[in-house]
């Protein structure tokens, strides 16, 4: 019966997609030291976490270290408020979301067609 290797086929997916997820999750912790926040896909990186200016940078090299993420065309400061300074006024930015960081781990690279798609 040929019927049930496509249905084969989408076990192995999702069970792989959970085991990605699982990993993700375990690594938004670790980065994040947010153990008393629940994660979920709507999870912002910086709103909910807190991760901004230069640790939302080495949050997102990490990221892409980690899962071989291409983050070329990743601009930092459209979803990051840069460091506090006296200075500077807060600019509004984008949101980025753990749901999106798992998008980018299927399609491989962190962009905008890729966190707007």
């Amino acid at each position: 019966m040929q019927v049930k290797a496509p249905i084969f086929q989408v076990f192995i997916w999702f069970n792989m997609k959970e085991e990605i997820f699982i990993d993700l999750l375990a690594f938004v912790y670790k980065q994040s030291r947010a153990f008393d926040i629940p994660i979920t896909m709507e999870t912002s990186i910086e709103g909910d976490l807190g991760i901004t200016g230069d640790d939302g940078e080495d949050f997102i090299i990490q990221f892409s270290n980690r899962y071989s993420i291409d983050i070329s065309n990743f601009y930092f400061t459209k979803y990051f408020h840069p460091e506090p300074s006296i200075s500077s006024m807060p600019s509004e930015i984008k949101i980025l979301t753990v749901g999106q960081l798992m998008k980018a781990i299927e399609a491989q690279r962190l962009d905008d067609n890729v966190i707007n798609g």
